[in-house]
C-alpha cells in the first residue's frame, strides 16, 4: 500500500504541486492529461496531451502546463487500463444499447496476448486495431463518457487545491499570496 501511495504521489501528486507555473495553466493541464487518459488511446496518450499543448499555444496563443499534462495520462497504465478499458466498453454498449457485448475475460485475454507480439509498435499496431476496429466507437463513446466529466472536476479540484497549497506556503514564508506568486510563480 505504501508503494501505490509513493507511486500517486511522485506520478501526479508532485507534478502538480511542484509546478510554478500560474494555477489555471496547471489545473487545465491536469484536465487535458485526464481527458486523454481517459481515452482509449494507450501508447499514444502524452503525444496526444504533446499535440494539443502545441495546437493550445500556437495556434489560440494560450498555454497550460505540458508536464503535468503528460503525468496525468499516467492515471491509465498498465494496472487500470484493462479495467478501464472493459468500463468504457461497457458503457459504450449502454449507450448504444447493445444488448450481448464482450466478456470481461475475452476482453483481459485479448489485450493480454496483444501485450505479447512483437516490439511497441507491433504492440500500439494491434491494440489500436482490437480497441478500434473490433470494439469501435461503443469504446470510444464509453470513454468520453468518462473523460469529460473528470476532466472539467480535476480542473476544479486542481485550482483549489494548487491555491490552497500556495497560500499555506505564503503563510509559512510570512507573505501575501501576491507576493508570493510574484517571487515564485513562472509566467509561461
Amino acid at each position: 500500500m505504501k508503494k501505490t501511495g509513493n507511486y500517486i504521489r511522485e506520478k501526479f501528486i508532485n507534478p502538480v504541486l511542484h509546478s510554478r507555473a500560474p494555477v489555471s495553466e496547471v489545473s487545465l493541464g491536469v484536465a487535458v492529461g485526464i481527458f486523454m487518459g481517459f481515452t482509449p488511446t494507450v501508447g499514444i496518450q502524452m503525444y496526444l496531451v504533446a499535440i494539443v499543448w502545441t495546437i493550445y499555444r500556437y495556434v489560440f496563443g494560450r498555454h497550460f502546463t505540458l508536464p503535468v499534462g503528460v503525468a496525468m495520462v499516467w492515471i491509465s497504465n498498465p494496472l487500470t487500463m484493462v479495467p478501464m478499458y472493459y468500463v468504457f466498453l461497457a458503457t459504450g454498449y449502454l449507450v448504444f444499447d447493445v444488448q450481448h457485448g464482450i466478456s470481461y475475460q475475452h476482453f483481459s485475454e485479448s489485450l493480454g496476448k496483444i501485450s505479447e507480439t512483437g516490439d511497441i509498435l507491433d504492440q500500439i499496431a494491434e491494440g489500436s486495431r482490437f480497441l478500434m476496429i473490433e470494439l469501435g466507437w461503443p469504446m470510444v463513446v464509453g470513454s468520453l463518457v468518462y473523460a469529460v466529466p473528470f476532466s472539467i472536476i480535476s480542473y476544479y479540484i486542481t485550482k483549489y487545491l494548487v491555491s490552497s497549497h500556495r497560500k499555506s506556503n505564503a503563510r509559512q514564508e510570512g507573505m501575501s499570496y501576491e507576493e508570493w506568486k510574484t517571487k515564485y510563480e513562472t509566467d509561461h
